[in-house]
């Protein structure tokens, strides 16, 4: 069965400069190196991660064809499910606000920044195979503390936010063509710099080659890499890694959002798609954690 995404919607926090936070301000020199790689400005929320995802939610219902008693299942990608921030009780809650009264809930919490990619797998696999005709998916996370912000092992900077988006059964302009999952637990284990970008290039090229090979796609057909913004080097990175053109990677959100979670590939797609992307021709999005990566080939027509 073919599945679809549509209704992709997206919330971020306020900007604010890099230089706010105060673990990187402490430190000229990081500064500097931050800015190099496109890093300027970063999202801080005011409303708690369930509070984001009810805006996503709201507003991908609003553009969606299916009513919410047609929502089979309510799929929540967070790092902060059952810590504090987002609790079992809440997502129940968010089904009742918006009428979802035959949503079966299901959280996705283990793969960290690579949630989203987690999921989308689990919702087209469910879709593809009957199992659900229409998925609701919403990942949300914030920081709570100014530590939490940077990434310094791969000089990156955390924003608050959410996205959602509908996978359906329902034909939609976006087509998921198939989706893939891998892990490489020795880059945890790896401290050297080659080891860890050699780990990385081996496990992801062999999982893009597994997934263009099931959508019946070649790498020249791909237009256009979306990955997580971590930075602009590492976006180049992981297009080489993937074994496409680095030129090929969509970089215009890092700089004003920074790296949102796990909602940086829909808040890239929705602004590529937004801006004008041709029709007929196949992204390839890229969800990754540190050892963890998750990737969908996607036909916009």
């Amino acid at each position: 069965m073919r599945v679809f995404m549509t209704g992709i919607a997206h919330t971020a926090g306020d900007p604010r400069p890099i230089t706010d936070i105060e673990p990187i301000s402490a430190e000229p020199g990081l500064v500097d190196a931050l800015h190099e790689v496109g890093l300027a400005t970063y999202r801080h929320a005011r409303d708690s991660p369930i509070d984001m995802a009810a805006t996503c939610i709201a507003e991908t219902l609003d553009h969606s064809r299916t009513p919410a008693s047609g929502v089979d299942i309510l799929m929540l990608a967070s790092s902060t499910i059952g810590f504090g921030q987002i609790e079992n009780t809440e997502l129940l809650q968010l089904s009742e606000r918006f009428g979802l009264s035959h949503a079966t809930p299901i959280g996705v919490s283990a793969a960290e920044c690579a949630n989203f990619g987690t999921a989308l797998h689990l919702a087209r696999t469910l879709v593809a195979t009957g199992e659900a005709r229409t998925v609701l998916l919403v990942t949300t996370d914030a920081c709570t503390t100014p530590e939490q912000r940077l990434l310094r092992q791969v000089n990156s900077v955390v924003s608050d936010g959410a996205a959602s988006c509908l996978v359906t059964a329902e034909p939609a302009r976006i087509e998921i063509l198939t989706t893939a999952t891998a892990t490489n637990q020795l880059i945890r284990a790896a401290t050297n710099p080659d080891a860890i970008a050699a780990l990385t290039r081996r496990t992801l090229i062999g999982l893009v080659d597994d997934a263009l090979l099931r959508a019946n796609i070649d790498r020249d057909q791909i237009r256009q890499v979306i990955t997580n913004n971590i930075n602009t080097e590492a976006l180049r990175f992981m297009t080489l890694s993937a074994g496409l053109d680095h030129n090929l990677c969509y970089a215009d959100n890092v700089a004003d959002f920074a790296h949102v979670h796990s909602a940086d590939n829909l808040l890239n797609l929705q602004s590529y798609v937004e801006d004008g992307a041709a029709p007929d021709q196949v992204v390839l999005t890229i969800s990754h954690a540190f050892g963890t990566w998750a990737l969908a080939p996607l036909r916009i027509r």
